[in-house]
């Protein structure tokens, strides 16, 4: 148990922490050698201690796809891509490794939550700055100069990706926030996956101080996820905070309620404004009023027809996939060659499609890696599903804190049915960061059971069993 202590404020512990909290507010070709740095103060620690690091049962799995990955470079028509993506994944495995290793506690697990709950609240003020000072400048209050400019780093990123020897895509939406993301769909994917977790950190919060902090900081995360008018997103939130009140409402009722009327003040509108309902834009005073209403109804229905049209987008992308798929037997078992720039090229060539990917992530892997790639994923998901559920403590009963993480696992991939959620390593972490998190709650139980049969019932063991 000293050892543990002593850990508990090692440099890779801090390391940890610090990659958790940096990697969403930093830009995408900044933030990996983050973790690198992590992981190597990490490596020389272990080392120093004698330790082999582990990779746990799920890690093997995701291996074995980010395996396969890499050697679909051999048919791999954009092999750049394939090489550069599948050295993401195995780069954004390094997390998985430390949290596995280091998070040995239920506290250092809690840590772990609070970081996040606490990048993402940022990045959900940062969006709700970014949007309001839109809205407020559009309508002509303040000058284009005083909006705090979408996505933060949108300068800089031309600039980087201009030096690339191969083309980035650097379309922006100055309608529609991004945070510290490069577009508002990436972010909306971390916040999703961030949500549940600031909900199980304010259920669980002991004292009023805490109560109010993270209540604040669920508020702060809804609105980000408000702020980039992002449909399916906003629908996700809404399904998840349903979805958790009828699991906790005999324990919780009361205190998610108080949650549910400020997400839905703060969600809601996003809706109605991608539809073209509220908050349209106004026209100068001098025009008539029968004008200036044919122009704002003009507007509301030009909002609801580009809504309807992106799904309508969506629908025949599914279908051009999964029409190629069909026509084509190696594709269907062996996929494009790993990396979206594979699927994108195919949508144009044989459909006509300018599209990045499938935007869904069940269609883009199955593209990409064939029916094979997709059943090892699969594969990975129900093996961190079942991991999760069959982790109890030695009393029978079950952590509290795998609902939640099974929760936040249920949002990120339930928004990747809508897009595709692997596009960037401020998302492939996040699946990362998912499994490493499993293994540690399991790998925490474990531990508890051999104390608990010898006899000892140790500190974490009560602290678990006291939230539950």
């Amino acid at each position: 148990m000293e050892a543990v202590k002593n850990r508990q404020s090692s440099p890779a512990w801090c390391w940890l922490l610090a990659t958790i909290f940096l990697f969403p507010l930093l830009p995408e070709y900044i933030s990996p050698f983050v973790l690198f740095a992590g992981f190597i103060v990490f490596k020389v620690q272990w080392s120093k201690e004698g330790r082999k690091a582990k990779v746990g049962t799920l890690g093997k799995i995701c291996m074995a796809f980010m395996s396969l990955a890499l050697i679909s470079v051999l048919w791999s028509d954009t092999k750049l891509d394939t090489l550069g993506t599948a050295g993401l994944w195995w780069g954004m495995f390094l997390i998985l490794v430390m949290i596995y290793n280091l998070a040995n506690t239920k506290e250092k697990i809690d840590e772990i939550l609070k970081t996040v709950s606490a990048s993402a609240a940022l990045n959900g003020a940062v969006g709700s700055i970014q949007i309001c000072s839109y809205l407020i400048c559009r309508d002509g209050f303040i000058s284009k100069s005083a909006v705090l400019v979408t996505p933060l780093y949108k300068n800089l990123d031309k600039k980087i990706y201009t030096m690339l020897p191969f083309e980035i895509r650097t379309n922006t939406f100055s309608d529609r926030a991004s945070g510290f993301f490069s577009n508002p769909n990436l972010m909306t994917s971390y916040l999703v996956f961030a949500y549940p977790l600031s909900i199980y950190l304010y259920l669980n919060s002991k004292t009023k101080k805490q109560k109010i902090f993270y209540l604040f900081s669920n508020l702060l995360i809804s609105a980000g996820i408000s702020s980039t008018m992002t449909r399916a997103g906003c629908v996700i939130a809404l399904a998840g905070w349903l979805f958790m009140f009828i699991v906790l409402i005999k324990r919780h009722g009361g205190r998610m309620l108080q949650i549910f009327l400020p997400t839905v003040c703060i969600i809601v509108p996003s809706l109605l404004t991608r539809y073209g309902l509220i908050f349209t834009p106004k026209h100068s005073q001098g025009e008539a009023h029968g004008g200036e209403a044919a122009a704002n109804t003009a507007a509301q229905v030009s909002a609801a027809v580009s809504a309807k049209q992106s799904s309508a987008n969506h629908f025949r992308i599914w279908e051009s996939i999964v029409d190629y798929l069909s026509d084509n037997v190696r594709e269907f078992f062996f996929g494009l060659g790993f990396g979206c720039e594979s699927t994108g090229n195919m949508l144009l060539e044989e459909y006509g499609l300018d599209k990045p990917h499938a935007h869904n992530f069940i269609l883009e892997i199955w593209a990409e890696l064939g029916i094979i790639g997709l059943i090892l994923l699969l594969a990975l998901i129900i093996a961190a599903v079942i991991k999760l559920f069959k982790t109890k403590a030695p009393s029978g009963k079950r952590y509290d804190l795998i609902f939640y993480i099974f929760t936040s696992l249920m949002m990120f991939l339930g928004f990747g049915l809508s897009d595709y959620i692997f596009n960037s390593p401020k998302q492939i972490i996040l699946i990362m960061i998912s499994l490493g998190l499993t293994q540690a709650i399991s790998s925490c139980y474990e531990h508890n059971e051999i104390l608990h049969a010898s006899g000892e019932k140790p500190k974490i063991l009560e602290t678990a069993q006291a939230d539950i």
